[in-house]
């Protein structure tokens, strides 16, 4: 009779096992990342940029209106001196104007040169006449005209010189005449002077003629 072999036996925990595969077991698989890497990661970075992005145009859109503030006010300022510039030629014309007012009463006072009775009269006249012209272009300077103010001193200095040539007429018998004042362009000093301001033409004709 044969003996049957014996039922096989589990085994020992000192039996070695048989290498297995690992197997994937999913995302949980995945290596580890180093913190240090992560961290230095192109999404950080991508924000980093953005926020440097973000100063920048802050910083330009602030300076911007700084810019644009300090444009504003000088153009105010510039707007505030155009016009206070045109107050006073405003009131400078008012002013000259009311001069030639007051002058063609002083000169109303006087006798023209014209009805003098000799030279020396004469002479005595025309000096008189200047004499009313000094208030007139003491006003002159003040309201800054300098052109207007020289074709009235052109014009007086013509009418001082020929009160001096009376003079001399009257001491030598040499015949005076009255030379009329020209300007730069050889235009006649008083056809500027009345077309300036019409306040100041009869005055100017009157002034203007000393020999008649």
């Amino acid at each position: 009779m044969t003996t049957p072999p014996p039922p096989p036996y589990p085994r020992s925990p000192d039996d070695d096992e048989p290498a297995t595969q690992p197997v994937a077991t999913g995302w949980n698989d995945a290596p580890a990342v180093d913190p240090e890497t992560e961290s230095s990661s192109p999404t950080e970075t991508d924000n980093v940029d953005k926020r440097r992005k973000r100063r920048f145009v802050v910083a330009g859109i602030v300076a911007g209106a700084v810019v644009l503030v300090a444009a504003c006010g000088f153009a105010v300022a510039g707007v505030v001196q155009v016009a206070d510039a045109a107050d006073d030629d405003g009131r400078d014309r008012v002013r000259v104007s009311d001069s030639c007012a007051a002058l063609e009463v002083r000169l109303n006072r006087l006798a023209p040169p014209g009805a003098a009775a000799n030279p020396r009269e004469r002479a005595r006249a025309i000096r008189d006449e200047n004499a009313a012209l000094v208030p007139f272009l003491d006003d002159l300077g003040r309201a800054g005209d300098e052109r207007l103010a020289r074709r009235w001193t052109q014009l007086v200095t013509a009418r001082t010189a020929y009160a001096d040539a009376l003079d001399r007429q009257v001491a030598s018998g040499a015949p005076a005449f009255f030379v009329a004042p020209v300007d730069e362009r050889g235009d006649a000093v008083a056809q500027r002077l009345s077309g300036r301001h019409d306040q100041c033409a009869a005055a100017v004709r009157r002034l203007a003629a000393p020999d008649l």
